[in-house]
């Protein structure tokens, strides 16, 4: 079998140093835009993780308020005798919230208590309306 020549590549001519310096330019410039719009980003991103940090604590001392006026509500409704299913409900929301954004998830018991709630009701949707038409 015959061998085959294959044409060699034309030999490139130095590139002019002022194109050469141009292109050096262009792409210096265009390395300093984008390191800067990186920069601007990662404050903007910081400032983002900033305030939606501020939020959730925010929040979280909203929810512990809630949590020690329910505690009290709780208490005076067992001392006068009256309102305690109330009161232990509300305790029990304030309790899932503050827990919730504690660490990011619902606590388990939540999701018995609210089927134990449809069960005692007994009309599978919670709100222990069966015989009232209002």
């Amino acid at each position: 079998m015959p061998r085959r020549r294959r044409p060699k590549s034309p030999k490139l001519e130095p590139p002019d140093p002022v194109t050469q310096f141009a292109a050096i330019l262009r792409a210096s410039a265009e390395r300093e835009r984008a390191d800067r719009e990186r920069l601007r980003l990662e404050r903007q991103e910081a400032r983002d993780a900033a305030l939606a940090a501020a939020m959730h604590a925010e929040a979280l001392d909203e929810a512990r308020r809630e949590l020690e006026y329910a505690i009290s509500c709780v208490r005076e409704a067992r001392r006068a005798g009256s309102g305690v299913a109330a009161s232990d409900a509300a305790w029990r929301q304030a309790k899932f919230r503050v827990i919730e954004l504690e660490t990011g998830a619902p606590p388990e018991w939540a999701h018995r208590d609210a089927s134990d709630v449809r069960e005692v009701n007994g009309d599978g949707n919670g709100n222990g309306n069966e015989g009232d038409s209002s």
